[in-house]
């Protein structure tokens, strides 16, 4: 059922951080929840439900319309609401026109889509509708595939992908005599790959690299910025305007790379980094030793981590899975599915748990109130 509470960070997720907590106002009252973190080493209690979610992020608005071409399950979407609506949704059904050309069926909703603006409204019996109040109505659609999506691959499977990936590891067949890593089923590390970008994918935060940032600064937003300074009587509202246009339209973009991760094989961002990725990564698996402290996570819980002032470098991928473990990706040649499993020590959790930290948007999320002595 779709929600407008959508959350970027999964409560699925979020759930191997919960714990008994109690928030700052009322510490007398315990209840099952996260510890969240905005500027101060002290945390507030609070229920998954309740954190890293906002209004309506993978809604499609008929405002993304233009997104259609490259995703055609979302213009189904819209052209059955749009039926629906005309046909069966006021109290008398209403047809479209363009032309010469009579507006009814499904299929001719679907040629004259990307029109739609330029139609006029008739009822049934000739007279015409109002076509201000039937654009409104139009305008207000939205498609909740997105949001679905993440719900069918993600959500429903994290656990077991964590669970298999966990105990594949554990058991997993040594290389060799003295070494770390482990040998496990591909498909088991191939799964939590693909979670893994997923997760990048999702966050608000995402960039494709760095890509959508320069394609905004460097190309949309002055040619905008252009435009608002030839109009001389409005520059400032043209300047919004072209903002909030470069906005819509990475907007968009983002909302295209999203579906082809979920509903094509090839193409988009997510399709090809996995792709690099198993062609030449390999992946860590940090346990935290018993008494040496607990890996935090945040809102941005998925990420590239570069650094090139780190004595040692840990240039890669980094993902808190759990307190417990973590799992770093990195160049590798010896095939995705052999993890290296090392243990963590309290230095080498605040460590990570301090790159953690550098890349939240504004919070972090841990098993403990006071998180001092774990960055």
């Amino acid at each position: 059922m779709p929600t407008k509470k959508q959350h970027f960070v999964p409560c699925v997720y979020l759930k191997a951080w919960e714990t008994k907590v109690e928030t700052v106002k009322e510490s007398s009252k315990k209840f099952d929840g996260v510890y969240i973190f905005k500027g101060s080493n002290i945390g507030n209690g609070a229920n998954i439900a309740s954190v890293l979610w906002k209004p309506h992020l993978y809604t499609i608005g008929f405002q993304y319309s233009f997104i259609c071409k490259s995703c055609p399950k979302v213009k189904q979407e819209f052209v059955n609401m749009i039926y629906e609506f005309l046909r069966n949704g006021l109290k008398q059904p209403i047809y479209g026109k363009l032309g010469y050309s009579i507006i009814k069926s499904k299929k001719s909703i679907d040629k004259h889509f990307y029109e739609i603006m330029d139609w006029d409204f008739y009822y049934d019996d000739g007279n015409l509708a109002k076509k201000a109040a039937i654009i409104n109505q139009i305008n207000a659609m939205n498609s909740y595939i997105l949001e679905e999506a993440f719900d069918d691959f993600f959500e429903k499977n994290w656990e077991k992908t964590y669970l298999d990936f966990i105990d594949s590891v554990h058991n997993g067949t040594p290389v060799g005599l003295g070494r770390s890593e482990r040998i496990i089923p591909v498909n088991i590390a191939n799964k939590m790959l693909s979670a893994f970008f997923i997760m990048l994918c999702r966050n608000p935060r995402f960039d494709a690299m760095g890509i959508y940032t320069k394609i905004k600064e460097n190309i949309l937003y002055p040619v905008f910025n252009s435009i608002s300074q030839n109009d001389k009587d409005y520059p400032e509202s043209k300047s919004a305007e072209g903002k909030f246009n470069v906005d819509t339209l990475m907007t968009g973009i983002w909302y295209s790379e999203l579906y082809k991760m979920f509903f094509k094989n090839s193409g988009g961002f997510y399709h090809n980094v996995v792709k690099m990725a198993l062609q030449g990564c390999q992946m860590i698996l940090f346990e935290a030793y018993d008494g040496a402290g607990s890996f935090v996570t945040s809102d941005n819980p998925a990420f590239e981590h570069k650094s090139v002032v780190e004595r040692n470098s840990n240039n890669g991928f980094v993902f808190p899975i759990s307190p417990k473990y973590l799992i770093f990706i990195a160049k590798g040649n010896e095939g995705i599915n052999v993890v290296d499993h090392r243990f963590a020590n309290s230095d080498t959790i605040r460590h990570f748990n301090r790159i953690i930290a550098q890349h939240k948007t504004e919070s972090l999320i841990a098993i403990q109130k006071d998180i001092s002595n774990l960055l």
